[in-house]
Protein backbone atom coordinates (compact mmCIF):
# COMPACT_ATOMS: atom_id res chain seq x y z
CA UNK A 1 0.00 0.00 0.00
CA UNK A 2 1.36 3.38 -1.13
CA UNK A 3 1.84 5.95 1.68
CA UNK A 4 0.75 9.51 1.42
CA UNK A 5 3.29 10.73 3.82
CA UNK A 6 6.07 13.24 3.05
CA UNK A 7 9.27 12.81 4.76
CA UNK A 8 11.63 15.99 4.55
CA UNK A 9 15.39 16.75 5.55
CA UNK A 10 16.61 20.01 5.34
CA UNK A 11 20.56 20.82 6.12
CA UNK A 12 21.05 24.35 7.21
CA UNK A 13 24.57 26.02 6.79
CA UNK A 14 24.68 29.29 8.91
CA UNK A 15 27.12 31.76 9.27
CA UNK A 16 30.09 30.14 11.48
CA UNK A 17 29.45 32.42 13.96
CA UNK A 18 25.54 31.94 13.83
CA UNK A 19 25.14 28.50 14.49
CA UNK A 20 23.52 28.40 18.08
CA UNK A 21 21.31 31.82 17.05
CA UNK A 22 20.37 29.42 13.97
CA UNK A 23 19.50 26.40 16.41
CA UNK A 24 17.54 28.86 19.02
CA UNK A 25 15.55 30.22 16.09
CA UNK A 26 14.63 26.16 15.11
CA UNK A 27 13.37 25.53 18.54
CA UNK A 28 11.42 28.34 18.96
CA UNK A 29 10.09 26.86 15.65
CA UNK A 30 9.70 23.45 16.64
CA UNK A 31 7.58 24.48 19.49
CA UNK A 32 5.33 26.10 17.12
CA UNK A 33 5.16 22.41 15.37
CA UNK A 34 4.55 20.77 18.21
CA UNK A 35 1.76 23.21 19.41
CA UNK A 36 0.02 23.40 16.34
CA UNK A 37 0.40 21.30 13.83
CA UNK A 38 -1.25 17.75 14.30
CA UNK A 39 -0.74 16.74 10.57
CA UNK A 40 3.28 17.33 11.24
CA UNK A 41 4.12 13.52 12.59
CA UNK A 42 7.47 14.08 13.34
CA UNK A 43 9.77 16.98 13.64
CA UNK A 44 12.99 17.33 15.18
CA UNK A 45 16.44 19.30 14.20
CA UNK A 46 20.06 18.49 15.78
CA UNK A 47 23.66 20.21 15.13
CA UNK A 48 25.95 17.95 13.11
CA UNK A 49 28.85 16.92 15.05
CA UNK A 50 31.49 19.71 13.31
CA UNK A 51 29.35 22.32 14.46
CA UNK A 52 28.57 23.32 10.15
CA UNK A 53 25.48 22.90 9.88
CA UNK A 54 21.81 22.50 11.29
CA UNK A 55 19.62 19.33 10.28
CA UNK A 56 16.03 19.31 10.63
CA UNK A 57 13.90 15.79 10.11
CA UNK A 58 10.42 16.01 9.44
CA UNK A 59 7.33 14.27 8.40
CA UNK A 60 3.90 15.37 7.46
CA UNK A 61 0.40 13.06 7.23
CA UNK A 62 0.86 14.20 3.81
CA UNK A 63 1.32 17.05 1.21
CA UNK A 64 -1.43 19.60 2.48
CA UNK A 65 0.22 18.90 5.68
CA UNK A 66 3.76 20.36 4.32
CA UNK A 67 1.66 23.08 2.63
CA UNK A 68 -0.18 24.26 5.26
CA UNK A 69 3.08 24.30 7.72
CA UNK A 70 5.30 26.27 5.18
CA UNK A 71 2.46 28.88 4.80
CA UNK A 72 2.13 29.10 9.24
CA UNK A 73 2.99 32.71 9.77
CA UNK A 74 5.57 31.30 12.42
CA UNK A 75 7.41 29.44 9.64
CA UNK A 76 7.34 32.52 7.50
CA UNK A 77 9.11 34.49 10.34
CA UNK A 78 11.65 31.76 11.33
CA UNK A 79 12.55 31.76 7.67
CA UNK A 80 12.71 35.50 7.09
CA UNK A 81 14.76 35.74 10.33
CA UNK A 82 17.32 32.42 9.56
CA UNK A 83 17.64 33.14 6.14
CA UNK A 84 20.16 36.48 6.77
CA UNK A 85 21.87 33.81 8.75
CA UNK A 86 23.25 31.27 6.65
CA UNK A 87 26.02 30.87 4.74
CA UNK A 88 24.53 29.36 1.96
CA UNK A 89 20.96 28.06 0.43
CA UNK A 90 19.17 25.19 2.44
CA UNK A 91 19.51 21.91 1.22
CA UNK A 92 16.31 19.88 1.07
CA UNK A 93 15.31 16.37 0.25
CA UNK A 94 11.67 15.48 -0.06
CA UNK A 95 10.57 11.97 0.19
CA UNK A 96 7.41 9.51 0.32
CA UNK A 97 7.32 6.86 2.93
CA UNK A 98 9.68 4.66 4.54
CA UNK A 99 11.48 1.93 3.19
CA UNK A 100 10.21 -1.69 4.01
CA UNK A 101 11.93 -2.60 7.73
CA UNK A 102 13.24 0.71 8.60
CA UNK A 103 10.92 1.28 10.95
CA UNK A 104 11.34 -1.71 13.54
CA UNK A 105 13.40 0.48 15.58
CA UNK A 106 11.81 3.01 17.21
CA UNK A 107 12.45 3.72 21.01
CA UNK A 108 10.95 7.62 20.98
Amino acid sequence: MASTEVNVTVVAYPQPNKVDEVATLWSELSRQVQANEPDTLFYYAYINQDRTAVVVVERYRNQEALVKHSQTPYYQAFMAKAGGLMAKPLEIQLGGGQLPESTKISRL
